[in-house]
């Protein structure tokens, strides 16, 4: 395959990557960011959002790390198997088997627990028999069940997911780059300009901007990983810029310029060693799309007596058991299914990748 990319490679993926780490420990930031208005609603601000200005806080800077990696393996994916059908398959197995379960587990067994209304009411509701489907298509969401956590500061059932439409559009600009031969270095450099520059002048400021910028940073260090060197100062000079735009405005462009590089050089620099945290299982996706409700369940238990760093410590251990089940039962024997040919092979050619 040539994508104009020398053999040399400085930031590609090694055995002794950090990826599934820093994907975990951003799930778990998210659990933590989500626990203070879960708690306290809008009466507690968090110390990011005050110091950024409402710029951010820990949750939203955890799903930009999360759009920086996938978009480095994301598109390091499709150019090493430019096969759209199978490139769908494996996005597909990835994010639906275990959303499904999720949803399955929210609507059919946490929700009928909690709901104030007789359980023949709450299954034949409309909101619950629509909410599986809605949550499956990623862009009409059900937000609410009912009778559900109608006594907490939102009765919102899952206010992570709405992340997750971005997460597959992003996939499906890469397909669409990959089919029309533009998955290449200049062209996605271009684009990670442009996004660089809406960002920052707000002009079509809505989510698709803010979230392909750093998605797109993530493609561009892969792309061009033989360019970029894995260099500690370097990073540390990106660190210093991404914080110092936190007070001083400007932090979604500089995230996904600045962050971008701080993110992968901590995902496959050999000097950073990070502990193992996937080493039972790859937990972060399961924490992310389980977290939530199980958040909301507890600070209905807690009740007038409920903290934020309660609800983490009693939300935390059933969050991560529940992760763990929805990986060993759901999303790795999907993924297996990789392997299995559920399409025909593609037969496109490589040289879609092609300078």
């Amino acid at each position: 395959m040539n994508t104009g990319i020398a053999p040399g490679r400085r930031a590609d993926v090694g055995r002794g990557n950090n990826f599934d780490t820093l994907r975990i420990l951003a799930a778990v930031a998210v659990l933590v960011s989500h626990a203070v208005p879960i708690a306290h609603g809008e009466n507690l601000p968090q110390p990011l959002v005050v110091f950024s200005h409402q710029q951010t806080d820990l949750g939203y800077v955890a799903v930009l790390v999360f759009f920086v990696i996938s978009g480095y393996l994301i598109t390091r994916s499709f150019d090493h198997n430019p096969s759209p059908l199978r490139f769908l398959q494996a996005r597909v197995l990835r994010i639906f088997p275990g959303l499904f379960v999720a949803l399955v587990f929210t609507a059919a067994v946490l929700g009928a627990a909690v709901t104030t209304l007789p359980l023949s009411r709450y299954y034949l509701h409309s909101d619950t028999i629509r909410y599986v489907g809605g949550g499956l298509s990623l862009h009409w969401l059900q937000h609410e069940l009912p009778g559900v956590f109608r006594a907490n500061f939102t009765s919102t059932v899952n206010g992570s997911l709405w992340t997750l439409k971005f997460e597959f559009e992003m996939y499906v600009m890469v397909l669409a780059l990959g089919v029309c031969r533009l998955l290449t270095r200049r062209i996605v450099l271009a684009l990670w300009l442009v996004a660089l520059v809406l960002c920052w002048l707000d002009w079509f400021g809505d989510e698709h901007v803010q979230f392909a910028a750093p998605f797109l940073g993530g493609a561009v260090l892969y792309l061009w990983r033989d360019r970029v060197p894995l260099d500690g100062r370097l990073a540390l000079v990106c660190a210093a810029v991404v914080t110092a735009a936190m007070p001083i405005g400007g932090f979604r462009p500089a995230f996904a310029a600045f962050g971008a590089y701080l993110v992968v050089y901590l995902s496959v620099a050999p000097a950073v060693r990070l502990p193992n945290l996937a080493r039972r299982g790859d937990l972060s996706y399961g924490i992310f799309i389980l977290a939530w409700p199980i958040q909301q369940t507890a600070a209905l238990l807690l009740g007038p007596a409920a903290t934020w760093y309660w609800n983490i410590v009693l939300s935390l251990p059933v969050v991560l058991a529940l992760a763990w089940l929805s990986w060993r039962f759901v999303e790795e024997p999907a993924l297996r299914l990789r392997r299995v040919s559920l399409v025909p092979a593609a037969g496109l050619s490589q040289r879609w990748l092609r300078m």
